[in-house]
Protein backbone atom coordinates (compact mmCIF):
# COMPACT_ATOMS: atom_id res chain seq x y z
CA UNK A 1 0.00 0.00 0.00
CA UNK A 2 1.59 3.72 -1.22
CA UNK A 3 1.60 6.09 1.20
CA UNK A 4 -1.67 8.74 1.00
CA UNK A 5 0.25 12.11 -0.08
CA UNK A 6 0.63 12.67 -3.39
CA UNK A 7 1.97 15.30 -6.24
CA UNK A 8 -0.64 16.43 -8.58
CA UNK A 9 1.41 17.00 -11.84
CA UNK A 10 -0.63 19.06 -14.36
CA UNK A 11 1.29 18.80 -17.81
CA UNK A 12 -0.98 21.09 -19.49
CA UNK A 13 0.51 23.56 -17.30
CA UNK A 14 4.14 22.82 -18.54
CA UNK A 15 2.80 22.95 -21.98
CA UNK A 16 1.02 26.28 -21.55
CA UNK A 17 4.01 27.41 -19.67
CA UNK A 18 6.70 26.59 -23.01
CA UNK A 19 4.05 28.51 -25.22
CA UNK A 20 4.05 31.96 -23.23
CA UNK A 21 8.53 31.26 -23.28
CA UNK A 22 7.65 31.24 -26.66
CA UNK A 23 6.21 34.22 -27.27
CA UNK A 24 8.12 35.75 -25.09
CA UNK A 25 11.38 34.74 -26.73
CA UNK A 26 10.10 34.35 -30.35
CA UNK A 27 14.04 34.84 -32.19
CA UNK A 28 15.22 32.05 -30.07
CA UNK A 29 15.38 27.87 -29.66
CA UNK A 30 14.35 26.67 -26.46
CA UNK A 31 16.25 23.72 -24.48
CA UNK A 32 13.83 22.59 -21.97
CA UNK A 33 16.10 21.78 -18.68
CA UNK A 34 14.32 18.35 -17.44
CA UNK A 35 17.54 17.37 -15.37
CA UNK A 36 16.98 15.83 -11.53
CA UNK A 37 14.31 13.75 -12.62
CA UNK A 38 12.58 17.22 -14.07
CA UNK A 39 12.72 19.24 -11.06
CA UNK A 40 11.02 16.23 -8.94
CA UNK A 41 8.17 16.53 -11.57
CA UNK A 42 9.45 13.48 -14.04
CA UNK A 43 11.63 13.00 -16.34
CA UNK A 44 10.10 11.03 -19.03
CA UNK A 45 6.30 12.68 -18.40
CA UNK A 46 7.41 16.20 -18.49
CA UNK A 47 9.57 15.86 -21.74
CA UNK A 48 6.49 14.52 -23.42
CA UNK A 49 4.22 17.57 -21.80
CA UNK A 50 7.37 19.71 -23.58
CA UNK A 51 7.23 18.05 -27.10
CA UNK A 52 7.22 21.37 -28.60
CA UNK A 53 10.60 22.04 -27.67
CA UNK A 54 13.97 22.38 -29.77
CA UNK A 55 15.71 20.54 -27.24
CA UNK A 56 16.42 19.14 -24.07
CA UNK A 57 19.35 18.93 -21.36
CA UNK A 58 20.40 17.36 -19.10
CA UNK A 59 22.73 16.62 -16.13
CA UNK A 60 24.21 13.33 -16.84
CA UNK A 61 24.89 10.75 -19.76
CA UNK A 62 22.58 8.43 -17.57
CA UNK A 63 19.56 11.20 -17.75
CA UNK A 64 20.08 11.46 -21.18
CA UNK A 65 20.03 7.30 -21.99
CA UNK A 66 16.57 7.54 -20.09
CA UNK A 67 15.22 9.87 -22.12
CA UNK A 68 16.61 8.40 -25.21
CA UNK A 69 14.88 4.78 -23.30
CA UNK A 70 11.49 6.73 -23.11
CA UNK A 71 11.54 7.34 -27.13
CA UNK A 72 12.62 11.09 -26.44
CA UNK A 73 14.05 12.06 -30.25
CA UNK A 74 14.88 15.53 -29.87
CA UNK A 75 18.61 16.79 -29.35
CA UNK A 76 19.45 16.35 -25.94
CA UNK A 77 22.53 18.08 -24.10
CA UNK A 78 24.48 16.73 -21.72
CA UNK A 79 25.73 20.03 -19.66
CA UNK A 80 28.13 17.88 -17.55
CA UNK A 81 29.25 16.17 -20.29
CA UNK A 82 31.00 12.59 -20.21
CA UNK A 83 33.46 11.23 -17.80
CA UNK A 84 35.03 8.43 -19.49
CA UNK A 85 35.90 7.37 -22.40
CA UNK A 86 32.54 4.58 -21.87
CA UNK A 87 30.57 7.82 -21.42
CA UNK A 88 31.75 9.19 -24.36
CA UNK A 89 30.86 5.82 -26.53
CA UNK A 90 27.75 6.25 -24.56
CA UNK A 91 27.33 9.63 -25.97
CA UNK A 92 27.90 9.18 -29.73
CA UNK A 93 25.77 6.09 -29.86
CA UNK A 94 22.79 7.14 -28.69
CA UNK A 95 23.21 11.21 -30.95
CA UNK A 96 23.57 13.24 -27.27
CA UNK A 97 25.05 16.42 -27.73
CA UNK A 98 27.74 16.96 -24.96
CA UNK A 99 29.16 20.00 -22.81
CA UNK A 100 32.96 20.10 -22.95
CA UNK A 101 34.25 22.18 -19.97
CA UNK A 102 37.69 20.48 -19.09
CA UNK A 103 40.59 19.52 -20.58
CA UNK A 104 39.81 16.13 -18.69
CA UNK A 105 37.54 15.73 -21.55
CA UNK A 106 39.52 17.48 -24.32
CA UNK A 107 41.80 14.67 -23.79
CA UNK A 108 39.42 11.84 -23.93
CA UNK A 109 37.78 13.08 -27.55
CA UNK A 110 41.19 13.45 -28.81
CA UNK A 111 42.70 9.90 -27.66
CA UNK A 112 39.44 7.85 -28.95
CA UNK A 113 38.33 8.07 -32.22
CA UNK A 114 34.93 7.83 -32.79
CA UNK A 115 32.36 6.11 -35.88
CA UNK A 116 29.76 8.42 -35.25
CA UNK A 117 30.06 12.46 -35.35
CA UNK A 118 29.34 14.20 -32.27
CA UNK A 119 28.06 18.06 -31.62
CA UNK A 120 29.94 19.97 -28.03
CA UNK A 121 29.00 22.58 -26.53
CA UNK A 122 32.42 24.50 -25.34
CA UNK A 123 31.49 25.46 -21.65
CA UNK A 124 33.05 29.30 -20.66
CA UNK A 125 33.67 30.54 -17.39
CA UNK A 126 32.92 33.84 -17.17
CA UNK A 127 32.44 33.93 -13.79
CA UNK A 128 30.31 31.42 -11.86
CA UNK A 129 33.97 29.67 -10.93
CA UNK A 130 32.53 26.30 -11.39
CA UNK A 131 32.18 24.33 -15.22
CA UNK A 132 34.01 25.89 -17.93
CA UNK A 133 37.41 27.37 -19.54
CA UNK A 134 38.69 30.36 -18.50
CA UNK A 135 37.91 32.80 -21.30
CA UNK A 136 41.59 33.13 -22.46
CA UNK A 137 41.65 29.45 -22.92
CA UNK A 138 38.67 29.60 -25.54
CA UNK A 139 40.34 30.49 -28.47
CA UNK A 140 42.68 27.41 -28.02
CA UNK A 141 40.30 25.09 -27.02
CA UNK A 142 38.22 25.98 -30.02
CA UNK A 143 40.89 25.11 -32.35
CA UNK A 144 41.26 21.49 -30.65
CA UNK A 145 38.19 20.67 -30.48
CA UNK A 146 37.80 21.63 -34.75
CA UNK A 147 40.77 19.08 -35.32
CA UNK A 148 38.73 16.35 -33.42
CA UNK A 149 37.42 14.14 -36.80
CA UNK A 150 34.46 13.32 -35.50
CA UNK A 151 33.19 16.51 -34.08
CA UNK A 152 30.54 18.01 -36.25
CA UNK A 153 29.42 21.13 -35.25
CA UNK A 154 31.06 23.08 -32.06
CA UNK A 155 28.21 26.06 -29.95
CA UNK A 156 29.49 28.15 -27.39
CA UNK A 157 28.16 28.42 -23.94
CA UNK A 158 28.11 30.19 -20.49
CA UNK A 159 26.32 30.19 -17.19
CA UNK A 160 25.36 33.33 -15.13
CA UNK A 161 25.28 33.55 -11.28
CA UNK A 162 23.59 36.08 -10.32
CA UNK A 163 20.96 36.34 -12.96
CA UNK A 164 17.93 36.01 -10.42
CA UNK A 165 19.20 39.15 -9.55
CA UNK A 166 17.74 42.20 -11.58
CA UNK A 167 20.40 45.21 -12.70
CA UNK A 168 23.64 42.95 -10.80
CA UNK A 169 26.73 43.70 -11.74
CA UNK A 170 28.38 40.92 -12.16
CA UNK A 171 25.51 39.35 -14.63
CA UNK A 172 26.86 42.35 -16.64
CA UNK A 173 30.49 41.64 -16.26
CA UNK A 174 30.01 37.74 -17.56
CA UNK A 175 27.95 39.01 -20.51
CA UNK A 176 31.04 41.16 -21.53
CA UNK A 177 33.83 38.69 -21.28
CA UNK A 178 31.40 36.25 -23.14
CA UNK A 179 31.16 38.70 -25.85
CA UNK A 180 34.08 39.41 -26.05
CA UNK A 181 34.87 35.34 -26.30
CA UNK A 182 32.28 35.25 -29.03
CA UNK A 183 34.26 37.71 -30.96
CA UNK A 184 37.22 35.46 -31.18
CA UNK A 185 35.87 32.75 -32.16
CA UNK A 186 34.22 31.85 -36.07
CA UNK A 187 30.88 32.43 -35.85
CA UNK A 188 28.77 29.50 -34.21
CA UNK A 189 25.92 29.28 -31.91
CA UNK A 190 25.68 30.86 -28.46
CA UNK A 191 23.41 29.78 -24.79
CA UNK A 192 23.89 31.60 -22.21
CA UNK A 193 20.26 32.03 -20.52
CA UNK A 194 18.70 30.56 -17.95
CA UNK A 195 14.78 31.55 -16.88
CA UNK A 196 15.53 34.42 -15.09
CA UNK A 197 18.08 35.82 -18.08
CA UNK A 198 16.12 34.81 -21.10
CA UNK A 199 12.98 36.68 -18.84
CA UNK A 200 15.25 39.94 -17.70
CA UNK A 201 17.63 40.12 -20.11
CA UNK A 202 17.15 40.13 -23.67
CA UNK A 203 20.73 40.56 -24.61
CA UNK A 204 21.66 37.24 -23.17
CA UNK A 205 19.33 35.08 -25.30
CA UNK A 206 21.52 34.38 -28.60
CA UNK A 207 20.26 31.31 -30.75
CA UNK A 208 19.30 28.88 -27.84
CA UNK A 209 18.02 29.64 -23.73
CA UNK A 210 17.86 26.88 -21.66
CA UNK A 211 14.86 27.98 -19.35
CA UNK A 212 14.23 25.03 -16.15
CA UNK A 213 11.98 26.69 -13.63
CA UNK A 214 10.13 28.90 -14.81
CA UNK A 215 8.72 26.17 -17.23
CA UNK A 216 7.46 24.72 -14.07
CA UNK A 217 5.74 27.59 -13.10
CA UNK A 218 8.09 29.25 -10.76
CA UNK A 219 9.15 32.91 -10.58
CA UNK A 220 13.01 32.24 -11.10
CA UNK A 221 14.14 35.58 -9.13
CA UNK A 222 14.72 36.49 -5.22
CA UNK A 223 11.61 36.21 -3.80
CA UNK A 224 11.98 40.53 -3.18
CA UNK A 225 11.62 40.85 -6.63
CA UNK A 226 8.85 39.76 -9.43
CA UNK A 227 8.54 40.49 -13.12
CA UNK A 228 5.45 41.37 -15.04
CA UNK A 229 5.72 38.23 -17.47
CA UNK A 230 5.27 35.64 -14.87
CA UNK A 231 2.14 36.50 -14.08
CA UNK A 232 0.31 33.95 -16.73
CA UNK A 233 2.91 30.97 -15.96
CA UNK A 234 0.85 28.35 -14.13
CA UNK A 235 2.51 25.99 -11.46
CA UNK A 236 2.85 22.48 -12.98
CA UNK A 237 3.28 20.59 -9.36
CA UNK A 238 1.10 20.42 -6.28
CA UNK A 239 1.77 18.31 -3.47
CA UNK A 240 -1.42 16.86 -1.18
CA UNK A 241 -2.01 14.71 1.74
CA UNK A 242 -5.28 13.77 3.78
CA UNK A 243 -6.10 14.64 7.23
CA UNK A 244 -5.83 11.47 9.19
CA UNK A 245 -6.80 12.52 12.70
CA UNK A 246 -9.00 15.47 14.51
CA UNK A 247 -8.65 16.18 18.04
CA UNK A 248 -9.79 18.52 20.77
CA UNK A 249 -6.79 20.95 22.37
CA UNK A 250 -7.34 22.36 25.68
CA UNK A 251 -5.63 25.88 26.40
CA UNK A 252 -2.52 25.22 27.31
CA UNK A 253 -1.61 21.56 25.97
CA UNK A 254 1.13 21.38 23.69
CA UNK A 255 1.40 19.87 20.15
CA UNK A 256 4.45 17.29 18.84
CA UNK A 257 7.87 16.84 19.92
CA UNK A 258 9.38 19.04 22.45
CA UNK A 259 6.17 20.69 22.66
CA UNK A 260 7.33 23.55 20.96
CA UNK A 261 3.99 24.94 20.28
CA UNK A 262 1.62 25.44 23.39
CA UNK A 263 -2.15 26.12 22.96
CA UNK A 264 -3.23 29.47 24.02
CA UNK A 265 -6.51 28.58 23.96
CA UNK A 266 -9.06 25.92 23.40
CA UNK A 267 -8.33 24.78 19.65
CA UNK A 268 -9.35 21.98 17.18
CA UNK A 269 -5.91 20.54 15.76
CA UNK A 270 -5.89 17.98 13.01
CA UNK A 271 -2.77 15.48 11.85
CA UNK A 272 -2.11 15.61 7.77
CA UNK A 273 -0.19 12.51 6.92
CA UNK A 274 3.20 14.38 5.51
CA UNK A 275 6.15 14.66 6.90
CA UNK A 276 9.62 15.07 6.64
CA UNK A 277 10.47 11.87 5.55
CA UNK A 278 8.30 12.54 2.42
CA UNK A 279 10.14 15.64 1.64
CA UNK A 280 8.51 18.55 3.85
CA UNK A 281 11.01 20.61 5.43
CA UNK A 282 11.34 19.68 9.18
CA UNK A 283 12.54 23.20 9.12
CA UNK A 284 8.84 24.78 9.06
CA UNK A 285 7.67 24.17 12.34
CA UNK A 286 5.41 27.08 13.48
CA UNK A 287 6.41 29.10 10.36
CA UNK A 288 4.03 27.89 7.43
CA UNK A 289 0.49 27.87 6.20
CA UNK A 290 -1.32 24.69 4.31
CA UNK A 291 -4.37 25.22 2.45
CA UNK A 292 -7.78 23.18 3.55
CA UNK A 293 -11.04 24.53 1.75
CA UNK A 294 -9.22 27.44 0.76
CA UNK A 295 -7.96 28.78 4.09
CA UNK A 296 -4.83 28.95 5.15
CA UNK A 297 -4.27 26.65 8.29
CA UNK A 298 -1.06 27.45 10.44
CA UNK A 299 1.04 24.50 10.69
CA UNK A 300 1.76 24.40 14.89
CA UNK A 301 4.84 22.09 16.34
CA UNK A 302 7.31 20.65 15.01
CA UNK A 303 7.28 18.47 11.51
CA UNK A 304 7.79 14.63 12.37
CA UNK A 305 8.85 12.18 10.30
CA UNK A 306 5.65 11.53 8.58
CA UNK A 307 3.13 14.22 9.80
CA UNK A 308 2.28 17.78 10.31
CA UNK A 309 -0.10 19.26 12.75
CA UNK A 310 -2.39 22.16 11.84
CA UNK A 311 -4.84 24.50 13.24
CA UNK A 312 -8.13 24.22 11.90
CA UNK A 313 -9.97 25.83 14.53
CA UNK A 314 -11.31 28.01 12.30
CA UNK A 315 -12.08 25.99 9.74
CA UNK A 316 -15.01 22.78 9.22
CA UNK A 317 -12.81 19.92 8.43
CA UNK A 318 -12.90 16.23 8.41
CA UNK A 319 -10.77 13.33 8.77
CA UNK A 320 -9.93 12.03 5.54
CA UNK A 321 -9.87 15.86 3.62
CA UNK A 322 -7.34 17.25 1.13
CA UNK A 323 -4.46 19.36 2.87
CA UNK A 324 -2.03 21.26 0.07
CA UNK A 325 1.22 21.65 0.86
CA UNK A 326 2.09 23.87 -1.23
CA UNK A 327 1.17 24.24 -5.51
CA UNK A 328 -2.08 26.38 -6.87
CA UNK A 329 -2.57 28.51 -3.55
CA UNK A 330 -0.12 27.57 -1.39
CA UNK A 331 3.37 29.02 -3.48
CA UNK A 332 6.26 27.24 -3.04
CA UNK A 333 7.98 30.63 -2.70
CA UNK A 334 6.61 31.01 0.24
CA UNK A 335 7.24 27.66 2.12
CA UNK A 336 10.93 27.51 0.54
CA UNK A 337 11.39 31.04 2.20
CA UNK A 338 9.59 30.05 5.55
CA UNK A 339 12.33 27.17 5.56
CA UNK A 340 15.34 29.20 4.61
CA UNK A 341 15.72 27.41 1.28
CA UNK A 342 15.07 27.35 -2.54
CA UNK A 343 12.13 26.29 -4.35
CA UNK A 344 14.72 23.55 -6.48
CA UNK A 345 15.15 22.16 -3.49
CA UNK A 346 11.71 21.62 -1.79
CA UNK A 347 10.94 20.35 -5.75
CA UNK A 348 13.58 18.45 -5.88
CA UNK A 349 13.22 16.77 -2.15
CA UNK A 350 9.82 14.99 -2.47
CA UNK A 351 10.33 11.60 -2.15
CA UNK A 352 10.37 8.90 -4.95
CA UNK A 353 7.44 7.08 -2.36
CA UNK A 354 5.50 9.95 -2.67
CA UNK A 355 2.88 8.83 -5.67
CA UNK A 356 3.16 11.38 -8.75
CA UNK A 357 -0.68 11.71 -10.21
CA UNK A 358 0.06 13.02 -13.93
CA UNK A 359 -2.95 14.87 -15.49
Amino acid sequence: MRRSAYALIQLDHLAHNLQLLKAYTPQTKIISVVKADAYGHGLAQTAQALAESDAFAVACVDEAINLRSAGILHPIICLQGFRDSAELKQVADANIQTVVHSDHQLRILQANPLKQSIQVWLKVDTGMGRLGFRPDQAEQVYAELAQVQAVSKIRLMTHFANADTLDDSVMQQQLLRFEEVSQQLPACERSAANSAASLAYSKTRYEWIRPGLCLYGISPFQSDQSHPDLAEFKPVMSVHAPIISIKQMQAGDCVGYGGTFMCPHEMRVAVVAMGYADGYPRALQNTAHVSLHGHHAPIIGRVSMDMITIDITEVDADIGDDVELWGQDINVLDVAAAANMLSYELLCGIADHIHRIYR
